[in-house]
């Protein structure tokens, strides 16, 4: 199925919520792919294509949780429940030996890597239609007969082991962060056991039973430490960093492999985890102090080539890729403007491009100027004119240039280990696929996640919808009334005419009444309906 992922992923939750899966599915269908658009989706394709002939899915590897998540993202919509029956039966065989391998969820005892991998990959596949007990049996792994694995007991067993790892101030580590197999100070390992608990947030509110559910404040405490640990732990950057300090008044806040361990100044890769697992925390935004420190480093050295680094670990480049397309993407999905003096991934690329200390920092690319990357045919110098211009752009331009014919992504920096060429190539793929992992982010905290939320940007944990149109009744009140006087009349009615032709933003949301983020006649007619006749009786919207 051919998707229009990067708009589909540009949608607000409540436009998502408004519209149901089979009609979004088939308006972003319908539409046009630009050529930039067509190549994305074709490089997914191509590197999906890779995974299925060499078995990836379903013989163990240190990328199998990743790889599911990527195939579940296969269509951006319907997830598992989109997949043809061959992927199915893929999906299927790749969570169960999630579950049932002793790499994964049956492996004992907490592992950050893997049990991420578990959370995330399984969260997803349950919440898009994924059955609780797979029937497979295969390569010695079974979910067909063995009542233990199943999601719902591997979900639980992993999440309380991944709690009970996580230093509390009593046994170990830096509070709030996780090492390898317990508590630690590790920023790179804390990344994997914060987005599995955040997946497992939206897996308990979607599929949990009331024991189940009891673990939502647990999950959200460990999360909230997590995310003090960073805001504590990061790097003020010194003014002889040579990284061509740009930070503003505020600095630059960035994170190192380890907190306070001697392990070396901060890195891309460690401060694009440590921005977006602060986001996962209570009331946490784009304008919190911290994140903003954060953002400002990973402005200051952009590099979409390579990743800056003070630790010498190059070979983290897919990995710092994901890891902030994370950050940028939870931000933008959050729609909440950066406030005055503030920056958001918008403003990433943006500074001018200069070189220090044998590091580059690097500004936006201009897709009026771009060739087509050869892997993905010939093409003149502005193939992808029109494309905005950005961070995602700069990634998949990158990502598509270093595709091989057979569709392997490959590391220009060497994968880590043995076996890091299979997580690397997932790390890729999930950038193209704008995939955030099934993280659950509650921006109004109702305790809803937000791709669940009728409406997310007012707190409503009763979620009540009177008129059954998918909007909560919270979000309902607020559309119409842009002046915020409780009342629709026909002041209200001018202001959205006032405003035709305008994207959504920078015209507020109250003016969008179909959700459709552009404002037209349609919005204007629409809030006449809603009007306190007879204060709209003379208002005329054409």
């Amino acid at each position: 199925m051919m998707l229009r992922r990067t708009l589909r992923k540009s949608l607000s939750a409540a436009a998502a919520a408004a519209l149901c899966m089979t009609a979004l599915s088939a308006q972003l269908s319908a539409q046009a792919l630009t050529p930039f658009e067509a190549d994305v989706n074709a490089a997914i394709d191509s590197g999906l294509d890779h995974m299925r002939v060499n078995n990836w899915f379903t013989t163990v590897n240190n990328g199998n949780g990743l790889g599911l998540l990527a195939l579940l993202e296969k269509d951006a919509v319907n997830g598992y429940a989109g997949l043809d029956a061959a992927d199915k039966l893929r999906a299927r065989q790749s969570a169960c030996m999630l579950m049932a391998s002793g790499t994964y969820g049956s492996r004992g005892g907490f592992y950050a890597y893997t049990h991420g991998q578990v959370l995330m990959a399984l969260a997803v596949y349950a919440n898009t239609g994924g059955p609780e007990s797979p029937d497979v049996s295969y390569s010695g792994f079974d979910c067909q007969t063995d009542p233990t694995h199943t999601v719902r007991n591997i979900m639980n067993v992993v999440v309380d082991q991944t709690l009970a790892a996580q230093a509390n101030g009593s046994n170990g580590g830096c509070t709030g962060m996780w090492a390898y197999t317990g508590p630690g100070c590790d920023s790179s390992t804390a990344q994997f056991a914060v987005s599995g608990l955040s997946a497992a947030t939206g897996y308990y509110q979607a599929q949990g039973e009331s024991a189940d559910r009891a673990r939502i404040p647990l999950i959200q405490t460990a999360l909230d430490r997590a995310a003090a640990a960073y805001n504590l732990n990061g790097d003020v950057m010194p003014a002889a960093y040579c990284t061509f300090d740009t930070c503003g008044a505020g600095g630059c806040k960035g994170h190192s492999y380890q907190s306070g361990d001697g392990y070396g100044s901060a890195s891309n890769q460690q401060t694009a985890s440590g921005t977006w697992a602060q986001l996962v925390g209570t009331g946490k935004d784009v304008n919190d102090p911290s994140v903003q420190g954060y953002l400002r480093w990973l402005r200051n050295a952009y590099n979409y080539d390579t990743n800056i680094y003070y630790e010498s670990w190059q070979s983290f480049y897919f990995y710092y890729l994901w890891s902030s397309a994370k950050a940028y993407g939870l931000i933008e999905a959050a729609e909440i403007a950066p406030a005055a003096g503030n920056i958001g991934p918008a403003d990433i690329g943006t500074l001018p491009s200069v070189t220090a200390c044998s590091r580059t920092r690097q500004v936006n690319r201009n897709p009026a100027n771009d060739t087509r990357p050869a892997p993905r045919g010939a093409g003149a110098a502005g193939y992808y004119a029109g494309t905005p211009r950005g961070w995602y752009y700069d990634y998949a331009y990158r990502l598509m240039g270093l595709q091989q014919a057979n569709g392997y992504f490959s590391n220009p920096n060497g994968s880590w280990g043995g076996g890091g060429y299979y997580a690397d190539h997932a790390y890729a793929l999930l950038v193209l696929l704008r995939s955030l992992g099934g993280i659950c982010t509650d921006n109004d905290g109702d305790g809803v996640c937000d791709d669940r939320d009728n409406c997310p940007t007012v707190p409503n944990p009763d979620q009540r919808d009177s008129d059954g149109d998918g909007i909560g009744d919270a979000c309902d009140i607020n559309k119409c009334d842009l002046d915020s006087d409780g009342d629709i009349d026909r002041i209200d009615i001018r202001r959205i005419t006032a405003l035709r032709g305008q994207t959504v933003p920078p015209a507020p949301e109250a003016a969008d009444v179909n959700d459709d983020r552009k404002i037209t006649v349609n919005d204007a007619r629409g809030c006449t309906l809603r009007c306190n006749l007879p204060k709209c009786a003379v208002i005329n919207p054409e």
